[in-house]
């Protein structure tokens, strides 16, 4: 880029070459996009959401590798338009004060205008292919000197010394004024004020920073073993209407999950804290606390357990899934006993459930976190819920892990050699809509596309 001042530089129009070359580069680099989501839908099977961002990203890197290479595309473009150039006639001419000019024949015209002689016929005449320049000095009529004509812009030196690229059209009014509005403008007072402007924005906390050299970030907090964690949980009502259709109100509440497993609701979090206060000095534990709400969550959920409407469609599927990937390594009770935890689990994510026993040490505890992974998402349940179904059912095996362990390791598999595999919830939905259509559970579907 040559060294324009920046006042100067915006008054300049695009050249039409400049023109020419944007215009086949937006339309090659759409061309080339459209190519690309076509690909992408018809060749790779991708969906219309998919092919359009895919097209936005191809068009928007083809630019950015235009912008690039955009000096040696530019510079294979003007000697590309030298060959096709029409050639230039430059003549030689003497000003009264003695001076030689250099000039094209279409700028003599102009010349002569400002001269107060003609130029002489017998002036010198050369044959330029390249780019036409002139230098034309200042004179009373014309206030500042161009210095050279490039592609149809003037470089011209004002009597200070500053120097500028201007259009052709403009004219020396036009430059004039210009000139002299910059010239009075003060750039200095104008950043004092975007600068002021800029504090007047803060916040008094942004600005004592601002002011002491003060940087503020914003770290995670790191979590051991021995801390519970917050989540939420999605509670259902379930309600049969006379007219055979089920109506499920479903409330999202927030729960406080010890490293236990103990689950402890936001509305119960005010009383264990006010009961804290009062007798912290009395008590040296939170074992009274703990099992008092241990016997209210006992005798709740016991009530729930006549109470419950289940969707039985899910329910089928869930068990009949439990009962296709278990039956083997357990006895027929305790398989009940997983049936029941599981249909609880439907309506209420973290219920006191019981623990169940396996016939054998064939599984190992990636297959138990796999059976509750695959299950919990077909369910929609986060993370921590589905730690916390593990360990309180399959106690035994998980006696010395923490559910936070347990919910880091969910989708982990040591080896290929896991009997119960990993399942998404949508291979899920495969095949519950498989089980809805034939009445079985067939994982072979799951390899087919």
């Amino acid at each position: 880029m040559r060294n324009t001042p920046q006042r100067t530089r915006s008054y300049a129009s695009p050249t039409r070459d400049k023109i020419f070359i944007w215009s086949a580069v937006v339309a090659g680099c759409g061309i080339m996009a459209l190519l690309g989501r076509h690909a992408a839908i018809h060749r790779f099977d991708t969906d219309q959401f998919t092919g359009n961002i895919l097209f936005a990203v191809f068009f928007v890197l083809s630019i950015g590798l235009y912008c690039g290479f955009q000096s040696v595309i530019e510079d294979v473009f003007n000697r590309l338009s030298t060959l096709f150039r029409r050639r230039e006639v430059m003549a030689i001419a003497e000003t009264p004060t003695g001076e030689k000019v250099s000039v094209s024949t279409t700028d003599v015209q102009e010349i002569q205008e400002q001269c107060s002689t003609p130029i002489p016929e017998t002036a010198c005449v050369a044959e330029n292919k390249g780019e036409s320049k002139v230098a034309i000095p200042m004179n009373e009529n014309r206030p500042f000197e161009v210095l050279e004509i490039v592609d149809d812009m003037r470089h011209i030196r004002f009597p200070d010394g500053e120097e500028a690229y201007v259009g052709m059209e403009l004219s020396d009014d036009e430059i004039l004024i210009e000139k002299s509005y910059n010239d009075s403008r003060d750039y200095d007072a104008e950043l004092e004020e975007a600068y002021n402007v800029y504090l007047d924005s803060m916040t008094d906390e942004e600005r004592y920073d601002h002011e002491h050299g003060v940087t503020r970030i914003q770290k995670k907090r790191e979590y051991d073993e021995d801390v519970g964690f917050f989540s939420s949980v999605c509670i259902q009502d379930v309600h049969k209407n006379p007219d055979g259709s089920t109506l499920i109100e479903e409330t999202e509440q927030e729960v406080y999950v010890t490293p236990d497993g103990s689950v402890y609701y936001l509305e119960d979090m005010g009383p264990i804290c006010n009961f804290y206060e009062k007798y912290k000095d009395s008590i040296e534990t939170h074992e009274e606390i703990i099992t008092r709400k241990q016997q209210c969550d006992e005798a709740f959920n016991e009530l729930k357990r006549h109470e419950e409407l289940y969707n039985l469609e899910q329910v089928s599927f869930i068990c009949a899934y439990i009962t296709h990937t278990m039956e083997q390594f357990m006895e027929s009770h305790e398989l009940d006993k997983l049936h029941n935890n599981a249909k609880i689990w439907t309506v209420n994510p973290l219920a006191r459930f019981d623990a169940v026993q396996l016939r054998s040490n064939h599984l190992t505890k990636e297959d138990l976190k796999h059976l509750g992974y695959n299950v919990g998402k077909f369910l929609r349940l986060q993370g921590g819920v589905i730690a916390r179904f593990v360990k309180k059912v399959f106690e035994k095996p998980f006696e010395s892990t923490h559910v936070r362990t347990i919910e880091q390791k969910l989708r982990e598999s040591k080896s290929t050699k896991e009997r119960i595999p990993i399942h998404t919830a949508d291979q899920m939905d495969k095949l519950f809509a498989h089980f809805q259509r034939y009445g079985n559970i067939n994982p072979g579907i799951l390899d087919k596309k």
